[in-house]
């Protein structure tokens, strides 16, 4: 096998799985702002009934607590920042045993980048039907998944990623039921929606070497994907006293398989021979899919009235994201008959949540919060991406809830997040063979080594109504 009909397979492979395995970030990309009364407090106790309906996203066997109809609509804004320093960018030492002058990615590129982080809003709806003071029907929408970074064109690290934009929207029906004054039990049905477009940067002068050179006939591959998929959540709460309540609940993993199309588009300057040759080698619009493996998640909360005015949660989950140890990505066979399943493997790691919150009612109308959280991150050095710069974190949390009557409550909660920053050490080292054209996973992304320093701000606002 030649060396460009070895470079053909591996950038193939390697333009496939890599514009799927962004889907993967920070402490996964699970969202867990989906109430703006309980993002007031870091989250805590929100597992033993939270402070409204919106329970039933964390614990569905919470809704025993309220009573009538409600209906609570809120959403929360993430303006996170992600800020890369120091970054270099080389290929694989393959290809300077031709030209020494091959190895460096745009030397003239910035070595710093600033914010690729994209504000995200995610929005949050919940209705609850009381059937009887022990049976409840819940229905909620929520976006539990998301996250947006793009990177400009001469970005040295644009073969690694450019774009990445995840949208997941759950609809779950929920049911209640209080066994009896100690005891309520809850399930969810989830129906969840995917959607994904990812791109990043091809270097189709690496992929027609010698006849082209590194780094000049600059393209981009676009991996567009959706689907559905079904699931469930389970809970239990338990109140031994008229002050204390506690709360079990368990989101089960699901598993997706995104399908969709892959996009080529070649630099304007591609002479009309290479343009052809690359489109013969594969380099054309077909279909592509992906496996994801969505995490399952366990937490345990508690909500204790100290007084008539005070009150102390707390909450602790684990999200088990060791279940995404490989992406399993494929290409139809017209855009690569050569390449019909690329593993990459992932090494992610499960991740704990410990938050601890107050609640103050000052008076009938107006309640304060406030809360701090420390979260794990997912993906350890070494794996660690520019689609999913991750680092453990800390939260600060404050929040307040004003009742302007007995049926409507308007909520306010922010959260400052800080990251501990974080290195990216992606490395390529391996030889292309015949038996083995695709010898490391950054082959043809080449070394990217840098350092992000990384913190988020939310704010969320809800409305709730009492019929």
């Amino acid at each position: 096998m030649s060396h460009r009909s070895r470079l053909t397979l591996t950038a193939l492979a390697l333009v496939a799985a890599g514009a799927v395995a962004p889907m993967a970030q920070a402490s996964g990309f699970q969202l867990k702002e989906q109430s703006a009364s309980s993002e007031g407090n870091a989250f805590a106790g929100v597992s033993a009934g939270g402070n409204d309906i919106s329970t039933m996203f964390f614990n569905p066997a919470g809704l025993t607590q309220y009573s009538g109809m409600q209906f609570v609509m809120g959403g929360t804004l993430i303006a996170a920042k992600a800020e890369m320093s120091d970054a270099t960018g080389t290929r694989n030492a393959y290809f300077g045993a031709f030209n020494q002058s091959y190895l460096p990615i745009s030397p003239n590129s910035p070595a710093s980048y600033g914010n690729s982080a994209v504000a995200k809003a995610a929005p949050n709806v919940y209705g609850m039907y009381s059937f009887s003071d022990d049976l409840k029907l819940g229905l909620s929408i929520n976006a539990p998944f998301g996250f947006v970074t793009e990177y400009d064109s001469n970005y040295v690290g644009r073969y690694h990623a450019l774009k990445t934009d995840l949208m997941i929207i759950d609809v779950a029906p929920s049911l209640a039921y209080r066994i009896n004054k100690e005891w309520s039990v809850g399930v969810t049905f989830v129906a969840r929606y995917a959607d994904a477009t990812l791109t990043n940067a091809v270097d189709f002068g690496l992929i027609g070497f010698p006849n082209t050179i590194p780094g000049t006939l600059d393209g981009s591959a676009k991996l567009t994907g959706s689907t559905w998929a079904y699931g469930f959540k389970a809970g239990v709460t338990f109140q031994p006293t008229d002050d204390l309540r506690l709360g079990l609940a368990y989101h089960g993993a699901m598993d997706m398989t995104l399908k969709g199309k892959i996009a080529f588009q070649y630099p304007g300057n591609t002479p009309a021979p290479a343009l052809a040759g690359f489109q013969a080698m594969g380099f054309k619009d077909g279909g592509g899919s992906a496996e994801l493996n969505l995490p399952a998640d366990i937490s345990f909360g508690f909500d204790y009235k100290v007084s008539s005015t005070f009150s102390l949660q707390g909450e602790v989950s684990q999200t088990t994201w060791s279940r995404f140890k490989v992406l399993d990505a494929k290409l139809s066979d017209n855009v690569a008959p050569q390449v019909t399943d690329v593993i990459t493997e992932e090494h992610w790691r499960d991740t704990m949540f410990y938050s601890l919150g107050g609640t103050w009612k000052l008076s009938p109308a107006l309640t304060l919060r406030a809360g701090l959280a420390l979260e794990q991150g997912a993906v350890p050095d070494g794996y660690r991406t520019p689609r999913i710069p991750d680092g453990d974190r800390t939260w600060a949390s404050i929040g307040a809830s004003y009742a302007f009557s007995k049926a409507l409550t308007l909520d306010f909660g922010y959260t400052h997040i800080w990251v501990k920053d974080s290195v990216i050490e992606l490395t390529t080292t391996g030889i292309p063979t015949p038996q083995n054209p695709n010898p490391d996973p950054n082959f043809t992304r080449g070394n990217l080594n840098g350092n992000y320093t990384m913190s988020a701000n939310v704010v969320a606002a809800g409305l709730r109504y009492a019929f």
